[in-house]
C-alpha cells in the first residue's frame, strides 16, 4: 500500500512540476491526423511521401537506450512504436519526455514514418505534447486485472489491459447493428415507446417502481420493449415495427438474468407464429454470421450449429419425456412431489399451476441442446397469445430453444378484445393470490384492441442471445455491470446487524385468570405479526431429513414481562412511540367482546386515561426496546 501511495505521490510532484514550466498537462483539443490502424494500411504509401503526420495515444511502454529512447503508443486502433530521439527534439524535451512523462500518459506525438534496422514500422518523433497526465499506474499490461470482483467494478482498466474485453464489446456492437440492418432491409420501422409506464406489461416480471415528481404518482420501469405499445401501432395502421432498448427486470441475479439489459422486440401485422419462426431462423442466421463469421459455437456442455435444420419440440411432450408428467392431467400436488423429487428449487410465494408448470419445463430445457423452437406451449403460461384453432388449451407460441436455454419469445399475438380481458382477470387474481409476477390488467390496452388490430405476429430477444454464443455470462457480457458499492451491506446484513426484539407486557394488576392471559398475549402477537408481516422471517421454510417442510418461527425473539398497573403500559406506549418502536395493544373492551364494532363504540364512549389497558407489545432496535422495559419484571 506505501509502495503504491508513493508513486502517486510522485506523479503528483510531476504534475506539478509540470505546471511551474508553463505546461498544460490537461489541453482541451488535439491536432491528430492519422489514425494508427489507417497508417499501418497505408504505410509504404506515407513512408514514401514523408510528410509529417500527428497521432494521439496513450504510452504503453518506454525503453530507454542513452540518447534514444522507445515507446508503445496505443490511440485505441491499434499501437505503434515511437522513437524519441535527444538530437530530433532537443536536450531539454528529451529530459522532460525521459523524467515527468510516465506509462499510461496521453500524448501527441508529429514525425515522419520509418522502418527499424529489425524490421519494425515506426514513427521517428520531431516534436510532442502533454495530452493527459496520467495519476495512478495502470495495470500490468500482461496480466491485467486478477481479482473477478475489482475487473468487474474498474472495467475500463480491464477493457486497456484485456484485448478479449474489448473484442468482445466490438462483437456486442455489431450484433445489435446487424440486428438492427436486416429489420431495416425487410421494411420495419424502428419505434420509441415509454419507459416509464402507469402498468406494466408485456411479460411475467417484477418491475422496478420509481416515483414521478411532478406527476406526484409512482410508475413502473418497463419490463418488456414496448410490446403492448408497439401493438398498439398496429392498431394505428403500422405494419411493421420494431425498438432495440433497454428493459428492467427486480428478479434475480445469475448468468443468464440481469436487472437491466438490451432487448430487441418486433411486430409484424398480417403474419402468425409460423411467418415468425421462419423470419427469426432467418435473423439469427444472418446476426451470427455477421457478428462472429461462423454458426458452429461451442456453447456450455453443447455443440450448436445454427445452420442445421431447427428442430420443433412440443411443450407437453418435451415435459412428458424428459419427466413422465402430463401437465393437461396434473394436480398441483403431483407436480410439485415431482418437483421435490428432481430437487427442483422454486419459490414458494404465491405458488400455483402456472408456476409449477414454468418450473417443471425449465428443468425439461436444459436438456435440449437445439437450435429448435418450442411449439404448444399452455394457454396459462401465454396470457398474451393466440389459442390455437385446432387445440384452444394450448397457444400460437413459439421460443428459440438453443443449448439449454429460452433465447427469444414470440407467438401470434392475441388480438379478441374480449379474450384478452379474460385473460387479464386471470392474471389479476394470481396477482391477488400472491403472485408478483402475474401480469397487471391494463384496461386502455383492451380498449384499443377493440378498435380493431389485425392478426400480428410478435417476436422478442435479449442480449442473453449474445452471451450465449460468446459462451459467457450475460455479467461479463456487459460494458460497466450495476455492483454493490464497495464496503456496503446488503439490506439483510443490515438487518442482522441491527437486532430487533418484541417485549410483550401484562398488566399483573389487571389480576387476569391464565386463559384470560394467554388471550392478551396470542391477540398481542396476532396483532403484531398482522402489522409487521412477512419481514419477520429469515425464510418461510425450513426441511427435514426425509424432504417434509416445517414453516419456520419468526427470527426475533419475543420476552414476556409484567406491569404492576395500565398507566405503567400507558406509559410505556407513549414511550415507545416517541421512540419509533411499533406497538400492539389490548384492552379489556377487546378482552370482553370479539364484536369490534362494539369495541370501537365502547372506547369512543372513554377518555383515553380510562381506558384499562391489559397488554402491550412493543418490537423494534433491541436497544431501544430493552431500554424502555427494563423496568418491567420478567413474567412469572
Amino acid at each position: 500500500m506505501n509502495e503504491k501511495i508513493s508513486e502517486y505521490q510522485e506523479r503528483l510532484n510531476k504534475l506539478e512540476e509540470l505546471k511551474k514550466q508553463g505546461i498544460d498537462p490537461y489541453p482541451a483539443k488535439s491536432k491528430k491526423t492519422h489514425r494508427v490502424t489507417d497508417i499501418f494500411a497505408e504505410f509504404a504509401k506515407l513512408e514514401a511521401a514523408q510528410s509529417e503526420l500527428i497521432i494521439a495515444g496513450r504510452l504503453r511502454s518506454k525503453r530507454e537506450h542513452g540518447n534514444l529512447t522507445f515507446s508503445n503508443l496505443d490511440d485505441g486502433s491499434a499501437t505503434i512504436q515511437i522513437a524519441i530521439s535527444k538530437k530530433e527534439v532537443g536536450p531539454d524535451s528529451y529530459k522532460l519526455f525521459s523524467k515527468l512523462i510516465d506509462l499510461g500518459d496521453f500524448v501527441e506525438v508529429v514525425g515522419k514514418l520509418f522502418i527499424t534496422h529489425k524490421g519494425e514500422q515506426s514513427l521517428m518523433v520531431k516534436e510532442f505534447r502533454l495530452l493527459s497526465k496520467t495519476l495512478r499506474p495502470l495495470p500490468d499490461k500482461w496480466r491485467g486485472l486478477q481479482d473477478e470482483e475489482e475487473r468487474l467494478r474498474k472495467r475500463y482498466l480491464d477493457i486497456l489491459s484485456n484485448e478479449e474485453v474489448k473484442e468482445m464489446l466490438k462483437k456486442k456492437a455489431l450484433f445489435w447493428q446487424s440486428m438492427r440492418a436486416f429489420l431495416v432491409s425487410k421494411g420495419f420501422l424502428e419505434v420509441e415507446t415509454p419507459v416509464l409506464e402507469n402498468t406494466t406489461g408485456g411479460a411475467d416480471a417484477r418491475p422496478f417502481i420509481t416515483h414521478h415528481n411532478a406527476l406526484d404518482i409512482d410508475v413502473y420501469l418497463r419490463i418488456s420493449m414496448g410490446e403492448l405499445w408497439q401493438k398498439r401501432l398496429m392498431v394505428a395502421g403500422l405494419e411493421k415495427t420494431f425498438e432495440i432498448g433497454r428493459q428492467f427486470r427486480n428478479e434475480g441475479m445469475d448468468a443468464e438474468h440481469l436487472q437491466d439489459y438490451t432487448q430487441m422486440e418486433f411486430y409484424w401485422s398480417y403474419a402468425n407464429y409460423e411467418d415468425g419462426m421462419l423470419l427469426v431462423e432467418e435473423l439469427y442466421k444472418y446476426v451470427a454470421e455477421k457478428t462472429f463469421g461462423t454458426l458452429k459455437f461451442s456453447i456450455g456442455k453443447f455443440e450448436v450449429d445454427l445452420g442445421k435444420k431447427w428442430e420443433r419440440y412440443d411443450y407437453r411432450e418435451t415435459v412428458k419425456k424428459y419427466t413422465g408428467i402430463d401437465i393437461q392431467d396434473a394436480s398441483l400436488e403431483k407436480i410439485e412431489d415431482k418437483l421435490k423429487e428432481l430437487k427442483i428449487n422454486y419459490d414458494k410465494e404465491g405458488f400455483n399451476i402456472t408456476r409449477a408448470i414454468d418450473n417443471l419445463w425449465k428443468y425439461c430445457r436444459k436438456q435440449i441442446g437445439g437450435p429448435g423452437f418450442l411449439v404448444g406451449v399452455p394457454v396459462e403460461v401465454s396470457p398474451l397469445a393466440k389459442r390455437d384453432e385446432a387445440n384452444p388449451k394450448i397457444t400460437q407460441r413459439f421460443q428459440p430453444i438453443i443449448a439449454g436455454s429460452e433465447l427469444g419469445n414470440g407467438y401470434s399475438e392475441l388480438n379478441d378484445p374480449i379474450d384478452q380481458a379474460e385473460r387479464f382477470m386471470e392474471q389479476t387474481k394470481l396477482r391477488e393470490a400472491g403472485d408478483v409476477e402475474a401480469q397487471m390488467n391494463d384496461y386502455d390496452f383492451v380498449e384499443a384492441l377493440e378498435y380493431g388490430m389485425p392478426p400480428t405476429c410478435g417476436f422478442g430477444l435479449s442480449e442473453r442471445l449474445f452471451a450465449f454464443l460468446m459462451n459467457k455470462s450475460m455479467r461479463e457480457c456487459q460494458t460497466f455491470p450495476l455492483m454493490r458499492p464497495k464496503n456496503q451491506p446488503t439490506d439483510k446484513a443490515k438487518k442482522n446487524n441491527d437486532t430487533k426484539t418484541a417485549v410483550a407486557i401484562i398488566n399483573r394488576g389487571a389480576k387476569l385468570k391464565l386463559w384470560e392471559e394467554l388471550n392478551t398475549v396470542a391477540h398481542l402477537n396476532a396483532a403484531f405479526g398482522a402489522r409487521i408481516g412477512r419481514q419477520l422471517f429469515h425464510q418461510d421454510t425450513i426441511a427435514t431429513e426425509d424432504g417434509e417442510d416445517i414453516r419456520l418461527n419468526i427470527q426475533h425473539a419475543i420476552l414476556i414481562k409484567e406491569a404492576k398497573a395500565s398507566k405503567d403500559i400507558s406509559e410505556l406506549i407513549r414511550e415507545a412511540k416517541e421512540n419509533g418502536l411499533e406497538i400492539a395493544e389490548f384492552t379489556r373492551e377487546m378482552l370482553l367482546t370479539t364484536d369490534d364494532k362494539k369495541v370501537v363504540e365502547w372506547t369512543k364512549q372513554k377518555k383515553k386515561k380510562d381506558i384499562e389497558y391489559l397488554g402491550v407489545l412493543v418490537f423494534g432496535k433491541k436497544s431501544v426496546a430493552d431500554k424502555l422495559t427494563e423496568k418491567f419484571e420478567l413474567h412469572k
